[in-house]
């Protein structure tokens, strides 16, 4: 029996109805499918999704690249070293110098690159070398100088060139050989101060700034090691016991003609 038209045309617009209904759903969980396997390999390839901004159009995926070698340096650290010849050998702390792709002596608007030469094996100091002595070199006294109480001066060289008319900043808690030839002092010195001259009250370096072990408790590593440090590098000192400080003069103004910034460049 042949259907009517009318009957016809609403069984055909059913079915047509289902067939699309069929192909939405199939799309949809399709898509929730996809979406799944999106999100899976994003977290495992390592994938970041930027969030969306009024200045972007639409969200963009970024891969996180393999972590390529820098072309310049992208961390540093700073310290300060002091001038021991007139051939621009330097000591400064071991921690200050090692580790550095590159490393820059700076002073008074000069900047050179410096070469490492030696690191302490005992000690937390370090030799490096410049292409010439900017300013003075070091003086080291003949035998140890200092004892607790005495007042010395020792500071990083950012603060020397804005205050240079300092007489002592720091006090001898107990004098070298108390702990391996280290020299403790109390004194409020902070970061960029590793690696600076320990000056008594002739402007002669009694130590090199090593590490703070308190709030106000620093440890310097002792004139005799730094001495013992660079004959064994055939580094040749002066040795004086008379005072280097002429007329008014400071031993910060002292210290910062010794003295100069060191920066340990760090890929």
């Amino acid at each position: 029996m042949i259907k009517p038209r009318h009957a016809e045309d609403v069984h055909r617009r059913r079915g047509l109805a289902a067939v699309i209904q069929g192909i939405a759903v199939g799309f949809g969980l399709l898509g929730l499918t996809m979406s799944a396997g999106w999100r899976a390999e994003a977290h495992d390839i390592g994938w970041a999704i930027t969030p969306f901004t009024p200045q972007q159009q639409r969200s963009e995926v970024l891969p996180l690249a393999r972590t390529q070698e820098p072309a310049v340096a992208s961390r540093q650290k700073s310290g300060t070293g002091f001038f021991v010849d007139d051939k621009g050998h330097m000591l400064t702390a071991r921690h200050a110098a090692e580790d550095c792709s590159r490393l820059v002596v700076a002073k008074e608007g000069h900047a050179m690159a410096a070469q490492l030469v030696a690191l302490s094996p005992s000690s937390d100091i370090a030799l490096i070398k410049v292409t010439k002595t900017l300013g003075l070199a070091a003086v080291f006294p003949s035998t140890v100088g200092v004892s607790t109480n005495d007042m010395v001066f020792a500071s990083a060289y950012d603060k020397l060139v804005t205050n240079r008319g300092l007489l002592a900043n720091a006090t001898v808690a107990s004098s070298p050989g108390s702990q391996s030839g280290a020299l403790m002092i109390d004194t409020d010195v902070t970061f960029g101060a590793s690696g600076a001259p320990v000056l008594d009250s002739r402007g002669l370096v009694q130590g090199i700034i090593s590490r703070r072990t308190g709030s106000s408790r620093v440890v310097a590593v002792g004139a005799g090691d730094a001495k013992t440090f660079l004959a064994s590098n055939g580094v040749r000192v002066t040795v004086d016991d008379r005072s280097q400080i002429v007329a008014a003069a400071s031993r910060g103004s002292r210290a910062a003609s010794i003295s100069a910034r060191v920066t340990c460049l760090q890929n």
